[in-house]
């Protein structure tokens, strides 16, 4: 009996032998395993880059269409600020204030030591003399009134007694008004004119009462109009006629004064000085030339003021929109560089791991992929390689360059320069011309 058997009881044992090679594993057939190439692991390593790199093209057209969004915003508010300072310009509105005020300063030219253009007294003189007058007859016409009615402060009669007080200032500042104009027109006539005859009381009577004009008078077209002196001071005697009257009747009154009774004309006259005073100042201070040359200067200081405050707005939105398109270059060129990062880091990878290989020749990515059909033919297969998708920034490429703020810079720059040369006296004066 041989070994084998007395191990298996008396029955033939046998040693364990290969099964023979099977395609199939659990009704799986059984790919042989091959070794991984470096090419492919190569391709796939920059696949996976460009992926990540589109990835990250995507994930920036929010911030680029937020960007994009504040350029188109900022271009728009900017040309409006340009369309404000090109209305300016297209109105010529300074060009005709330097024109006005260079006409002003060419027609004074010859007035010697005497400018007409010199006010005598400053406005706040006249309208402060002008104002204490008319409180003055408001107060002392109305105590008058009240007087002769015999009214008091709780009579109603003794409020409205300020009414004719405030009729005789109207009638005071209308007189002053009226007189200082002819005057003055008067004045610059005879004081203007290169030739005076003879005059002696007879002829001053005569010219008075009866023969106003002895002979014809002619003025030019720019001068002031003729001066009607007979109304004027037919209003101003009134007016005054009617204050002296008020005040004799005032001054008849103050009996506790009796041993002045000799000096009520010196009362009235005083009761009065404050009125003629103001119609005084008002003659004095009477300058049309004056006035028409502050008009002019102020003109052109609000025009110049307004000029600079639409420059200096259209400047600052010009500075915001390039601030929001330098925003949005700096997000594409961001986003671009990224993105070429990305793919650069890993080919860069690759080629370390390369040369720790020791191995050697050009880095490339032929791939076969199949284009989609167009209508009418068959799938085809060309060689390919994968890319970035930069056409993803195409939007904000050309909304970079449809708002480029060098064109409202060129714009802007006319028309400052166009504005500046309105200021210019010497064009003020063509243009006038």
């Amino acid at each position: 009996m041989t070994m084998d058997e007395v191990a298996n009881n008396g029955r033939r044992w046998q040693a364990p032998v290969p099964c023979p090679a099977s395609g199939v594993l659990l009704g799986n057939p059984v790919v042989p395993a091959a070794e991984q190439r470096l090419e492919d692991i190569e391709a796939a390593a920059l696949l996976r880059a460009f992926g990540r790199g589109n990835a990250a093209l995507v994930a920036s057209q929010t911030a680029l269409d937020e960007a994009g969004v504040l350029v188109v915003e900022r271009y728009h508010t900017a040309r409006a600020a340009l369309d404000e300072v090109d209305r300016l310009v297209a109105r010529e509105r300074v060009a005709e204030a330097r024109s006005a005020e260079h006409a002003v300063t060419r027609s004074h030219v010859g007035d010697g030591a005497e400018s007409r253009r010199r006010r005598a007294l400053p406005r706040w003189v006249v309208w402060g003399v002008l104002a204490l007058a008319a409180f003055f007859d408001v107060a002392f016409v109305g105590n008058v009134v009240q007087r002769i009615f015999g009214a008091g402060p709780s009579d109603l009669v003794y409020w409205i007694a300020y009414l004719p007080g405030i009729g005789m200032a109207l009638c005071l500042l209308a007189a002053g008004h009226s007189l200082a104009e002819h005057l003055f027109r008067h004045r610059i006539r005879v004081t203007r004119s290169r030739r005076r005859g003879p005059l002696n009381p007879w002829l001053l009577l005569r010219r008075v009462f009866w023969h106003w004009r002895p002979e014809e008078q002619t003025r030019e077209e720019d001068d002031l109009p003729w001066a009607r002196l007979a109304g004027p001071v037919i209003l101003a005697v009134l007016t005054v006629g009617v204050l002296a009257a008020g005040a004799y009747v005032r001054s008849t009154q103050a009996a506790a004064f009796g041993a002045l009774a000799s000096f009520q004309l010196v009362f009235v006259g005083l009761l009065m000085l404050l009125s003629v005073s103001a119609i005084a100042v008002k003659v004095l201070s009477h300058n049309p030339y004056a006035d028409r040359t502050e008009e002019v200067a102020k003109d052109v200081d609000d025009l110049d003021k307004l000029s600079r405050a639409l420059t200096d707005a259209a400047r600052s939105e010009l500075v915001a929109h390039r601030k929001a398109w330098n925003n949005l270059r700096s997000a594409i060129t961001s986003a671009e560089g990224e993105a070429v990062g990305i793919v650069e880091e890993e080919c860069a990878r690759i080629l370390d791991d390369r040369g720790r290989r020791g191995v050697e020749g050009p880095l490339r990515l032929p791939l076969t992929v199949l284009r989609w059909p167009e209508e009418g033919t068959e799938p085809t297969a060309e060689q390919v390689l994968p890319a970035l998708r930069l056409d993803i920034l195409q939007n904000a490429r050309d909304v970079a360059t449809e708002h480029d703020p060098q064109s409202l810079q060129k714009a802007f720059d006319t028309l400052e320069a166009a504005l500046r040369q309105q200021f210019r006296p010497a064009v003020a004066a063509i243009a006038r011309g």
